[in-house]
């Protein structure tokens, strides 16, 4: 007879042997049936069902192949919200909630605003839950990570519309003008893959990662085309790595001279936002 603590200590060594923190082990296996700690402490004695023993036993192989908890779950908390996130779409950060809600305090009810590479559709989703009556788009370039997106959409009951296209080019074929555009899109550099956890490159999308140009391409096709979305006076905020701040604001000013662009700091203090009034 194996019981659930003998199970989790079972895991627990597994990872201890490959270098992985044990709580993340015991993460899963409340992930994984629903549990609470205190459902494990009242079921820890008991023995366990095939049924369970069969899927900790595949979940803990994958965790142990550095697959990210969130796909073997296939779910990701964002702004206290589930969201279900497989590999075709990136796991929501919580860095990324800091920029949504920099973004969603400068809006105005009944606004018009988009999401640019939703993916998950984490944001324009968290936005529209905050104040129903903004008008929500979302694009993707993927009709994978899309397909993502409306299901969250579907599961949250909230109506966003979905274009698929290339950064601005949907809302441009479609006429679309937007109060605010928020972004976070690809923009890590190719070279910077050497140093990434092997659960972020193995797994996650590269599409969704990595951008051409030092990491700036998808940032300098956005801003080329900004005249033709932006209403006055939109709100523009696009989430940024930590060493990308001055640089990219040189991009937006040399391009728009007029603008005030703002570099503002996550919790963490590094530099994660770029934020300007159009």
């Amino acid at each position: 007879m194996v019981n659930y603590k003998t199970l989790l200590n079972q895991a627990k060594v597994k990872c201890n042997e490959q270098g992985i923190e044990s709580t993340r082990a015991e993460w899963l296996m409340l992930d994984l049936f629903n549990w609470s700690k205190a459902n494990y402490l009242m079921h820890m004695d008991d023995e366990v069902t095939l049924q369970h023993k069969n899927l900790f036993d595949d979940a803990t192989q994958r965790m142990l192949n550095d697959e990210p908890i969130q796909y073997i779950l296939g779910k990701q908390t964002f702004y206290g919200e589930v969201f279900k996130v497989n590999k075709h779409c990136l796991i929501p950060r919580p860095e990324t909630e800091e920029v949504m809600l920099h973004f969603y305090n400068q809006l105005h009810s009944g606004d018009c605003v988009v999401d640019i590479g939703t993916g998950s559709g984490n944001i324009p989703i968290s936005l529209k839950k905050l104040d129903p009556s903004l008008e929500v788009y979302a694009t993707d370039l993927y009709t994978s990570a899309l397909s993502v997106a409306k299901a969250n959409a579907k599961m949250h009951q909230v109506e966003i519309r979905f274009l698929l296209g290339d950064t601005l080019m949907p809302l441009i074929e479609h006429g679309i003008k937007v109060n605010g555009l928020i972004s976070n899109p690809p923009y890590i550099d190719d070279n910077d893959a050497l140093i990434m956890d092997n659960t972020v490159l193995n797994y996650e999308p590269h599409t969704a990662l990595f951008a051409k140009n030092n990491g700036y391409d998808i940032y300098d096709k956005i801003i080329d085309q900004l005249r033709e979305v932006l209403l006055p006076n939109a709100k523009v905020v696009f989430e940024i790595g930590f060493n990308q701040g001055q640089t990219l604001k040189q991009r937006i000013i040399e391009k728009y001279p007029s603008l005030d662009v703002q570099i503002i700091k996550d919790i963490n203090n590094n530099d994660r936002i770029i934020s300007f009034v159009w």
